[in-house]
This record gives C-alpha cells, structure tokens and sequence, in this order.
C-alpha cells in the first residue's frame, strides 16, 4: 500500500508549496499532469487506486489544494474554475477527477474546525484529504474530546490521504445522544490517516482506480480541535473567511456531477473518432454516414451541454450570491441540487446512447468505450448526485423537511 512518502518518493520535484499569487489557468494546470494520468490510465485500473506517479503529478500541481485556504498554502479556487478543473480531468480519467475532487471536499468541511485544529491539518500545504459521511461512526465525549470508532465506506484517495475526515454519531453511552429536535446529534472529526486502517474492498464496475476503500478506527482518541458538532456552519474558522467558504457543502454537488459529464464528453469525442475511420460488419456504410449515428451523435452532445450549462448557470448564481456577503442557505443552494442531479441523469444518457452507437467496439477492452460505461454508472450512484436527491430536494419544493441534512448546514 503507497502512503503519502510514496508518493513525494515518485514526485520528486514536489518540494515546496503551488504557487498562491492569483489563479492558475485551468489549461496550464491540466497539461501539467495529462500525460502523465494517461501514460498509467492502465495501471491506476488494475491496481484499484491511482498509480503513485499520476497521484504526485496531481500534488506537485497543487490540484489536491484546490479549495485549501490561500493562507494555508492553497490555491482557493473560485467554484466555476474548480468545476472545470475537475471536468476536464475527468474528461481524461474519471478516477483523477473523483480523487481530485474529494480531495477538495475536504478544505470545505475543515472550515468548521476551531483554527486550531485547520491549522493542524494544513501545517503541510501539500496535504491530501480523504474522508465520508456513510455510516456514521460512533463519538463518545471524554475530556478533550472523543473516543471515535467507526468504519466508514467511500473513501476516494484513502491511500494516499494524510487526513481522514467521518461523521459520527455522539453517543451517551450505548445510545446515540437525542438534539434539541429529537434526532441524534452528529459530529465531523478529522484524524491522521495514520490512525485508520484501509480495508481493501474496493473492487467495483467502475471508478476503479478511486481506491474507495472502507476505513476502520476504533476507541481512537479525537481532540476537541478537530472536531464539530452539527449546526449551521455559520461561523467558520479565520483561514475560510473569503466567498468561497461562503458556499459551505454546496459546491460537492456539482463537483460530483461534472466528473460524470467529463466522462461523458470523453465518451462522445471518441465516438466522433471512430465514426471518422468504422463501418459496421456487413454494411458498406460508414459509422459517419448512417442516420442513425448523426442523430444519436447530436442528442449526445445536446444532452451534456444542455446539462453543462445548468450546472455552471446554477454554480455562477450561487456565488454571485456569496460575494455579496451572505451564506447559502438551501433556498439558494436547491438550485445546485437539482443541477447536479440533472447533470448526472444526463451523463448517464449521453454514455449510453454513445455505447449503444459504438456498436462491437463498445464491448472491447482494447477501447476505453466500455470504461465510459462502467465509470459513469459508478459514479451515477454518488449520493450528492444520484437520482435520489431528486426526491430530496422535490420536499423541499413541497414545502416539507427534507431527509438529506446536509441540505441545512
């Protein structure tokens, strides 16, 4: 199993801090690193995680520091670049831009932490985050802090992460301790990776070199400092003052979805290749020529930048909101649920009608068209983006409470 040295070992041009003085240009920062997630694209699948060489080509870009406080040595990226670093990289591999993308997950969740702890966190400002929220562990109050035990499912990245982030279930004794509201009170903590121990069950239909292993602690000791109880995130920590931090959660919707909409203009681009050069056994017709394709080959594309411009329109709203001063709240936010969701439906379309177009090709391994399938139906489950939050945010349009708490923080 690679740990983060491995991966400083395989980078080692990766001394110092990414530059923070402006905002990269997402097209310099991609090329930095594109050769080299495609050069092992083979290998991260085979052996279930990224291949050491493309995770340091992603650290040595500072891509893991996305949404990392500028104070802290991050590159605090605003949302709508952001979403288009993480599409692009998953236009190339579905799995960096996932890794990448839950890594920036992280910096978002740590702005509640007292600065004691963020700066704990951030003392590196080549850190890579890794964590989940399903199912929750267990947190039980001792002086300083917490007992925490747990085994959280999901955790892209966890091989090379130096933190782990979960959500537990503060317990008084055996029972999970009841809120003002009667629901159990729930706590994020972050630990050192460390700590954990990565179980490896990560072997999936797709997503594969994501390394989502399951990660176990039990009776470890969490301090106060990196440590919330769940509430409004109305008071972040002094590094995550900017507009950003504003968005609270918000932004990992779309950053979900626009990995399943990379991977479905990747799928339409290679279509659009080998239509250039196939004919179908038994026809005399090239793939370029049948009606069928040209039209399949237009609703394809219809279907991804229709959805494309949603969720960057519903991104662009929201944070022209935030810089005005406020914090989202799911009113403003809803219109992100629904994007992303929406985006992700039309991932999955647009990859499925490209696959059915492909023909034999479709099926052969030689050809990424089957990855395409498998990757964007692996993803199409995230529960920020699946078709489950659909009905999520339809309470909240109904005027009822919804059940994904998030949608309140």
């Amino acid at each position: 199993m690679a740990t983060i040295s491995d991966v400083r070992v395989a980078g080692a041009a990766a001394a110092g801090a990414p530059t923070t003085v402006g905002a990269p240009a997402i097209d310099d920062l991609i090329a930095r690193v594109e050769s080299t997630v495609q050069r092992y694209a083979a290998t991260s699948e085979a052996e279930r995680r990224l291949a050491p060489e493309v995770m340091a080509a992603l650290i040595d870009a500072g891509l893991q520091g996305v949404w990392i406080p500028r104070a802290f040595g991050g590159l605090e990226l605003e949302p709508l670049s952001a979403l288009r670093l993480f599409e692009e990289l998953s236009r190339i591999d579905g799995s960096a831009g996932r890794i990448v993308g839950n890594a920036a997950a992280g910096p978002l969740l740590s702005q509640v932490f007292p600065d004691e702890g963020a700066a704990e966190i951030f003392a590196d400002p080549r850190t890579v985050l890794a964590g989940s929220f399903n199912p929750p562990g267990s947190a039980l109050p001792v002086a300083g802090g917490y007992r925490v035990s747990g085994q959280w499912a999901f955790n892209s990245g966890c091989n090379y992460a130096n933190w782990l982030v979960g959500l537990c279930l503060v317990m008084d004794g055996q029972a999970p301790r009841p809120g003002p509201d009667g629901n159990p009170v729930l706590a994020i903590v972050a630990f050192k990776a460390d700590e954990a121990a990565i179980l490896d069950n990560w072997d999936t239909l797709g997503m594969r070199d994501t390394g989502s292993h399951d990660v176990r602690v039990a009776d470890l000791f969490v301090p106060c400092r990196r440590s919330f109880l769940m509430a409004p995130w109305s008071n972040p920590g002094s590094a995550f003052r900017g507009p950003l931090y504003r968005k609270g959660p918000w932004p990992l919707w779309c950053q979900v979805a626009v990995t399943g909409l990379g991977i479905a203009r990747a799928a339409l681009g290679e279509l659009i290749a080998l239509a250039a050069t196939k004919t179908p056994s038994y026809t005399q017709t090239p793939l370029a020529d049948r009606p069928v394709v040209q039209d399949g080959v237009a609703r394809a594309k219809a279907q991804i930048d229709a959805a494309r411009s949603y969720v960057y329109t519903a991104m662009g709203e929201a944070w022209e909101f935030v810089q005005a001063g406020q914090r989202l709240t799911a009113r403003e936010g809803l219109p992100i649920a629904l994007a992303a969701s929406r985006g992700m439906e039309a991932a999955v379309r647009a990859v499925e009608l490209v696959h059915s177009l492909a023909g034999t090709t479709a099926i052969r391994n030689e050809r990424r068209f089957q990855q395409y399938f498998r990757d964007v139906h692996t993803i199409s489950q995230h529960a920020f983006a699946s078709p489950s939050r659909f009905e999520s945010a339809g309470k909240l349009l109904l005027g009822r409470e919804s059940d994904w708490a998030l949608y309140y923080v």
